[in-house]
């Protein structure tokens, strides 16, 4: 469903109903909202763009993707050796006291990353990120599934209905005023649930133990500094 199908919905649910400009910009409100919310598996990219070289170090930036939300995980790879490790954030304010780990930070307001530690090879940045959606337009639709798309006019017109200013919108108020709006959200988070617990082939994770050989993961242990 595109933005005029959505507009169309949420008509039939209000009476005298804002021009098409104003809904368009309370559905891209209520979008947001939602997108917010968690990391959804939907919305989830890969970047490879970037590598890091043993001639570089923690002062070197990298530049984030432009949809860029916030990152998920970060990997360093060499995919003809199948060498890969797993590297940790920390906060780009402590960069410096992690500059010989292990580690990775961003730099959000300027858009940029940094690869902490040090390495003998050039490896490949597999940075994964939860990407920004583009704005709902008349002619272009949600990315979400069809099915769940349904929760913006829902949401949408209960809240116009109960007279709350859109600038003091958030999700759990929605959620608490559309009854259907706030079901068909429950589904869709067992859905993204779903996603994630196939994701690790249908088995929770196992923190205690680990695979070996190149796979790895840096402990997130300041004992190991």
């Amino acid at each position: 469903m595109n933005g005029q199908d959505l507009i169309n919905i949420t008509k039939r649910h209000i009476d005298d109903a804002p021009d098409d400009d104003t809904l368009l910009d309370l559905m891209n409100i209520v979008k947001d909202m939602v997108e917010g919310d968690r990391p959804w598996r939907m919305l989830i990219k890969e970047n490879s763009d970037n590598t890091f070289t043993s001639a570089q170090d923690y002062t070197t930036a990298k530049d984030l993707p432009d949809d860029f939300l916030y990152d998920t995980k970060l990997t360093l790879g060499i995919a003809s050796s199948d060498n890969y490790t797993e590297y940790i954030p920390c906060a780009f304010e402590d960069r410096r006291r992690f500059n010989s780990t292990q580690r990775y930070c961003v730099d959000v307001a300027n858009k940029k990353f940094y690869i902490l530690g040090n390495v003998d090879q050039t490896y490949t940045i597999y940075l994964y990120y939860v990407y920004e959606t583009d704005p709902i337009t008349l002619t272009t639709s949600p990315v979400w599934p069809v099915k769940y798309q349904r929760i913006i006019p829902l949401l949408m017109s209960d809240l116009w209905k109960a007279g709350l200013d859109s600038d003091i919108w958030n999700l759990q108020q929605a959620l608490s005023l559309s009854k259907y709006g706030n079901m068909l959200f429950q589904s869709m988070v067992q859905y993204d649930a779903n996603l994630k617990l196939r994701s690790m082939n249908n088995r929770t994770p196992d923190h205690g133990s680990r695979a070996g050989g190149m796979d790895n993961l840096v402990p997130d242990s300041d004992n190991l500094l």
